[in-house]
């Protein structure tokens, strides 16, 4: 199938504005986790918002602009850091990873065990296909250059799928076949392949119905978590049959990361369709986008972005020359130890024999009169927050290249404990700062001795269950950590975010901190 010029400019155009609409449709439900009760997107869209999902695709274009074709991870990496703002999630932990001198594969991979699948460079994927029109292959290892950033495994392999079948619908019209071909680019025994898989197999029953399935096989707490949102993807492609606006709005109604979703799936049927095919949906959005990052293009018009990549595709040479890198366990672990670890000296474990009576309902377990402990204490222990244990000698140094401090690694025995963490941090100032908690269990923090935050919980273990502002003076302060395993493991991590007036969502992690 060949198509003129006019023909792939009027796809690209359409590809771009339902990248635009999708987003302006999703970002007002972003992160609402339940189906969502509307009719029709168009009333809640907005597009006067800045939308990272295009946002980072401005900046990738002004690099190849500027470079040419053969660029690196590190060329997109350098733009981002000197033009690019976004610290959320695994974009934050990207910068921190990356300014402390740690690069690509592994800048998505350290410090990043929460948010490296989640759906920051999927929707990264429209950039590459449109280049690489008809070059699936070609776009697949662009994807990789730019998912490694930021992301590892899964959401490197849905950038990649994206961007192939993107690159392939200015080509091809079938949704399933695109779907099916794409997956070529995915490995077999992934959980992003076997949730396409499942989806496939399910199309006879409602879409709801697979939203539901999709959940239970593929579900993750965070609402941005790759596979069930690229299963959202594919369900509202498979269902919205070819319409847009159907698309959209099967999209929407199944919640998550509505404004990725809905962009992706718009952008496909965008390139399927072309703008010229959209109808009336193209009266919705007048010709601009609003950009929140530092790229400054001659226009705001979604037609002139639809002109520049087109012209950039048309002079993409037939061979072009990209180095990919790819994870190994040596390389991980040399990167992880040419930076600098935060010391961190524990003591402990402190533990007693739980201490429960009987219930006196019921028959004595060791017969009557006999002043043994009851079963349950002669197979539990207990530890408690607010019990002031002597800190005796220190039983471990753990050198901590990540937030975590991995305290089961060197406690080794089973059961309930508490122990102390302790470590000095040295600031080139006075100044206050976020901190940022990751817990699975209860735990009590003191700065320069004074007890700044403190929770009795047990919970399932993310970088940011907890928070709170401290002050740093200049030079040395002291960090002090009690920490309760009460299950079967213990999960804690700890780390540093800028404060400048706003929410710590917004700001950067420290990387001028040091620890003695």
């Amino acid at each position: 199938m060949k198509i003129t010029d006019k023909e792939f400019l009027d796809k690209v155009h359409g590809c771009w504005y339902g990248k635009c609409l999708g987003g302006a449709a999703g970002a007002p439900k972003e992160g609402i986790k339940k189906l969502i009760d509307i009719s029709d997107f168009t009333e809640i869209y907005n597009p006067d918002l800045p939308n990272d999902d295009l946002d980072l695709q401005l900046l990738w274009l002004d690099v190849l602009e500027k470079k040419g074709f053969n660029i690196t991870s590190c060329d997109l990496a350098d733009a981002w850091i000197k033009q690019c703002w976004y610290p959320f999630s695994e974009y934050g932990y990207f910068m921190k990873n990356y300014m402390r001198g740690i690069k690509p594969p592994y800048s998505g991979i350290i410090n990043n065990s929460f948010f490296k699948e989640g759906m920051g460079c999927p929707i990264r994927s429209e950039i590459w296909g449109i280049i690489c029109a008809g070059r699936p292959e070609l776009a697949v290892k662009y994807a990789y250059i730019d998912g490694c950033l930021d992301h590892a495994d899964n959401s490197i392999y849905a950038e990649q799928f994206l961007a192939a079948v993107e690159s392939m619908a200015f080509f091809e019209g079938n949704i399933e076949k695109l779907i099916n071909d794409g997956m070529k680019y995915i490995p077999s025994g992934s959980k992003l392949h076997k949730c396409f898989e499942m989806i496939l197999d399910m199309q006879d029953k409602p879409w709801q119905y697979v939203r539901q399935e999709t959940l239970n096989k593929f579900g993750h707490p965070d609402f941005t978590n790759v596979v069930q949102n690229l299963g959202i993807v594919i369900i509202a492609l498979l269902y919205g049959n070819g319409d847009m606006r159907e698309t959209i709005n099967i999209a929407l109604k199944c919640g998550y990361d509505t404004d990725c979703t809905c962009a992706s799936a718009a952008s496909i049927i965008g390139i399927i369709k072309g703008y010229n095919g959209l109808g009336d949906l193209t009266k919705l959005i007048s010709d601009y986008f609003i950009c929140g990052v530092d790229v400054h293009r001659l226009s705001d018009s979604i037609k002139r972005l639809a002109e520049d990549t087109a012209k950039l595709a048309k002079n993409l040479p037939e061979n072009v020359n990209l180095k990919l890198e790819y994870p190994t366990k040596e390389g991980l672990e040399t990167a992880k130890r040419s930076i600098e670890p935060v010391k961190w000296q524990i003591y402990g474990p402190y533990y007693d024999q739980l201490n429960q009576p009987m219930n006196p309902d019921y028959p004595n377990p060791h017969g009557e009169g006999c002043v043994l402990p009851d079963l349950v204490c002669m197979v539990n222990n207990e530890a408690f927050l607010d019990t002031e244990y002597e800190k005796g000698a220190l039983a471990y140094t753990i050198n901590a290249y990540e937030d975590l401090i991995e305290v089961d690694k060197y406690i080794t025995m089973g059961g309930q404990y508490a122990c102390i963490a302790e470590t000095t941090v040295v600031s080139s100032e006075d100044k206050k700062v976020w901190v940022l908690i990751g817990n699975n269990d209860a735990f009590s923090l003191c700065v320069n001795g004074e007890k700044v935050l403190e929770k009795d919980e047990i919970r399932l273990w993310t970088p940011q269950n907890n928070f709170c502002l401290i002050e740093l003076k200049k030079g040395e302060n002291k960090v002090s950590l009690k920490l309760l395993r009460r299950t079967e493991s213990l999960k804690f991590s700890i780390g540093f975010r800028i404060y400048n007036g706003e929410h710590w969502h917004k700001n950067k992690w420290c990387t001028d901190l040091k620890f003695i």
